[in-house]
């Protein structure tokens, strides 16, 4: 049989635990790394899941209407929209009215320049 010096039991029992800590911290180790590729797994998944719902999304805008030929308002989908009366400038007011406002506009903006405020 052999005997051990209490030395040599105490060396032991300190090689024994660590020989556990380090289990216990390769466990933890372990889960922690099946944690992350799992969740790169899942990431990789979510993108590639996201990817196709964009695809299908896309298509579908891209196949609901034509594309319009020609200039935007030639196409039929904006003929409805146009009024004539839309198009012309307010009856009401003359063009002189129009320059009048901007001649106001431009001497404020030339007499804030000359005077800038406080």
């Amino acid at each position: 049989m052999i005997t051990l010096t209490a030395s040599m039991e105490k060396s032991v029992k300190t090689l024994q635990e660590g020989h556990a800590q380090l289990s216990k911290a390769s466990e933890e180790t372990n889960k922690r790394l099946n944690q992350v590729f799992e969740e790169q797994h899942n990431c990789k998944m979510g993108r590639d899941c996201l990817d196709q719902e964009i695809k299908k999304l896309f298509n579908f805008y891209q196949n609901m209407k034509p594309e319009p030929q020609g200039h935007v308002l030639d196409h039929p989908y904006h003929q409805e929209d146009i009024k004539p009366d839309a198009l012309l400038v307010n009856k009401e007011r003359s063009p002189s009215q129009f320059q009048d406002g901007y001649n106001m506009y431009y001497s404020e903006k030339e007499s804030l320049k000359k005077h800038p405020a406080a």
